[in-house]
């Protein structure tokens, strides 16, 4: 996040003295030498920016369509060869966001040279576009820096892939379930991912699910700190796999698991306060290759307190309350009141609150 952050202030400050200098220069006094610069290359520039702007347009989108279709290609051909289609969909990736770049900065730079606008014009475009461009800046080179490493990483790992592809074992318990890998790589390198990548395709998720992953977590920020109307955040969040029923009330700041948010569901009147987090895979073991996941249910009318954080393979029961800043690890029965870290029943609801925490909307 740093270089990428450092690489974006660099662009952006090169495009900043580049607008001042040229104001200067153009409306209150003349600098020779930016005179022989702009003689000297305006041509050249021209041809490029302008003249031949339709084609280099045209290159762009053709490339866009070359690399959705690689993409397409990689994305089935991994669910055979895996570690040939996954390098294969990221390599797709990775020249997608780079055309992308390339197309962003051309467009910027092209604003000077556009013939049919006033010379005001141009300046004010470019004044205007300078926050997005940087924004958008800051945004590609991260995600360049992230696809560019995994990419390299998945080549790397092509000889063990192929001779040395440890074993693993798959262990239900309960709604849990357990991908141990005899390995004493980092779980979070290419050969196991690619191994839980395969598991999990075989139960139906994204063979692609850790990129996938990365996309929901920036869409899900998104749409909790910007989506202000309760409706149209529970509309996004089906967007990336949560179920969610009618008049639920998630609340802004509440972060679903974006490796695995299908596995989160919301019945019919219930919801959480702000803040909550749903976590629905787990990666920290006392073994370091085990991998493990469950599905978390909040059922009907039940409400989970601000800031509270809920684990894998929980049902939290009808009716239910937890309380603000709880851990819940383990389920809940219905009607009841929870606290905690770890979440303890304190008190099972009375009657006359039954009725009242199942009043129908």
């Amino acid at each position: 996040m740093k270089k990428g952050f450092i690489i974006s202030f660099i662009l952006l400050l090169s495009n900043v003295v580049l607008v001042v200098l040229f104001v200067i220069h153009r409306i209150f006094f003349s600098i020779p030498w930016i005179n022989m610069i702009y003689d000297s290359i305006v041509f050249w520039l021209s041809l490029v920016f302008y003249t031949f702007s339709v084609f280099i347009y045209g290159g762009i989108i053709i490339a866009y369509a070359v690399l959705l279709l690689l993409y397409v290609f990689g994305y089935n051909l991994a669910k055979s060869r895996q570690l040939t289609g996954s390098k294969l969909y990221v390599f797709s990736l990775l020249g997608f966001v780079l055309n992308t770049f390339i197309g962003i900065y051309y467009a910027y730079f092209g604003i000077l040279f556009n013939e049919n606008l006033t010379l005001n014009t141009r300046l004010m475009l470019i004044i205007l576009f300078l926050p997005i461009i940087f924004a958008l800046s800051l945004i590609l080179v991260v995600v360049i820096t992230d696809l560019s490493i995994f990419y390299k990483d998945l080549r790397k790992a092509r000889k063990i892939w192929k001779h040395k592809r440890p074993e693993f074992k798959i262990e239900v318990k309960g709604k849990i379930t357990y991908i141990n890998i005899e390995t004493d790589d980092f779980l979070f390198t290419p050969i196991p991912m690619l191994i839980i990548a395969k598991y999990l395709q075989s139960q139906g998720f994204s063979i692609s699910w850790f990129i996938k992953g990365a996309f929901n977590h920036l869409f899900s920020l998104l749409t909790t700190y910007l989506a202000g109307w309760p409706r149209g955040r529970n509309k996004l969040f089906r967007f990336i796999g949560m179920k969610i029923g009618k008049n639920c009330h998630i609340s802004q700041k509440a972060i679903p698991d974006p490796l695995l948010p299908e596995l989160i569901e919301f019945e019919d009147g219930s919801g959480c306060g702000i803040g909550t987090k749903f976590l629905t895979h787990n990666a920290m073991h006392i073994k370091h290759g085990t991998f493990s996941f469950g599905p978390i249910k909040v059922c009907e009318n039940a409400r989970i307190g601000a800031y509270s954080i809920i684990l894998p393979g929980v049902t939290i029961g009808r009716g239910s309350i937890i309380g603000a800043g709880s851990i819940v690890s383990e389920d809940i029965p219905p009607y009841s009141i929870a606290y905690g870290s770890p979440a303890k029943i304190v008190r099972q609801l009375n009657e006359a609150e039954k009725e009242e925490v199942d009043k129908k909307f």
